[in-house]
């Protein structure tokens, strides 16, 4: 092999090798972060609900609220990469005080994600987490980021109306099973059924969510939670899908063109870390800012991806291919993907 060809590869057993005694997930950190977060956004909800309008305090409840909803609401993706038949009772307690109420339910990325993750379907047209932002223009970005103020509305409509009408119709639920069950920023993405099946409870959970969003109209119908109560729920969920799909506009580099596979080496050149953002527990919170190492290693636990890190470039600090997926902050991942696909 030439000396350009081993530049271009990354010894990922080596690397798997050198911090394999991190992998194990610790679930009294899982817990612990999920629970508090998952409480304190609930509680900001409901104090920026009765504060003054407007207010100080207001404000700062409301934007509470939205991160930390944020923060639990990115367990999501810890959830897909758990080995199967663990934390059973952390995916039933997530769904039950986070996915059903906020209307993403587990099922919509579990099997999705995993796409994503496959070797022979990452940057295709078969990876519904992935779309040629380089490609395609400016515009599409744009696009991108204001659909995002608008996913609750979606969600709520999808659960809530179309789910039950769905049952009515064959056509309809084959619609809505191939088009809107999934976190996809791909639109021409379809989910197979047997991407939906990979998830035993995926029926239960997608009723179980339409209970959830139809006892929250019947309570409004009926005075015990104000008509408010949902503008706020709709803000509040906004903030939550625009900070994500900026930090999903930072997380890869998107210059594929969806036509070629890429191996595991070109995903690490497609993939950002950004260890060193200041706010980058914020807008990629559960280990998220560390993307390019999550898609080297997929099964590290959130809690190692920072030591991960740390370890990999002061093992290979002389293999540059490592620290070429590095970005110094989500405005220069940002920055970097908008000059590109502005040529």
């Amino acid at each position: 092999m030439s000396d350009v060809q081993q530049e271009l590869k990354f010894p990922v057993r080596e690397a798997r090798e050198l911090v394999k005694d991190l992998m194990p997930p610790n679930a009294f950190i899982y817990w612990v972060d999920f629970l508090f977060h998952i409480a304190l956004g609930w509680l900001a909800f409901i104090f920026c609900f009765k504060s003054d309008f407007l207010s100080l305090s207001q404000w700062v409840s409301f934007f509470v609220s939205a991160f930390s909803l944020f923060r639990a609401a990115i367990f999501i993706h810890e959830l897909t990469h758990l080995r199967k038949g663990t934390f059973q009772i952390f995916r039933v307690i997530w769904n039950i005080l986070c996915g059903f109420p906020l209307m993403i339910p587990s099922f919509l990325y579990q099997g999705v994600h995993n796409e994503h993750h496959n070797m022979n379907l990452y940057g295709t047209d078969g990876d519904g987490e992935y779309f040629p932002f380089v490609k395609e223009g400016r515009i599409k970005i744009i696009v991108f980021i204001v659909f995002s103020f608008f996913l609750p509305v979606f969600f709520f409509i999808r659960f809530v109306v179309l789910t039950p009408l769905s049952y009515c119709h064959k056509g309809m639920r084959s619609f809505v099973l191939e088009r809107v069950s999934s976190f996809s920023i791909d639109l021409s993405y379809k989910r197979t059924y047997s991407s939906l099946n990979s998830v035993p409870t995926w029926q239960a959970q997608e009723a179980l969510t339409c209970l959830y969003g139809w006892t929250f109209v019947l309570m409004m119908s009926y005075g015990v939670l104000p008509f408010p109560v949902l503008c706020l729920w709709l803000g509040t969920l906004g903030i939550v899908f625009f900070v994500n799909s900026l930090r999903t506009l930072a997380a890869h580099c998107y210059r594929n063109s969806g036509n070629e596979t890429m191996d595991i080496s070109g995903q690490l050149l497609d993939s950002v870390n950004v260890p060193a953002s200041l706010f980058g527990i914020f807008w990629a919170p559960v280990g998220l800012r560390f993307h390019a190492t999550h898609h080297l290693i997929p099964e590290m636990p959130y809690h190692s991806l920072g030591k991960t890190h740390n370890k990999l470039m002061e093992r290979f600090s002389q293999n540059n291919l490592y620290s070429q997926a590095t970005s110094h902050s989500l405005r220069s991942a940002l920055c970097r993907l908008w000059r590109e696909a502005g040529n």
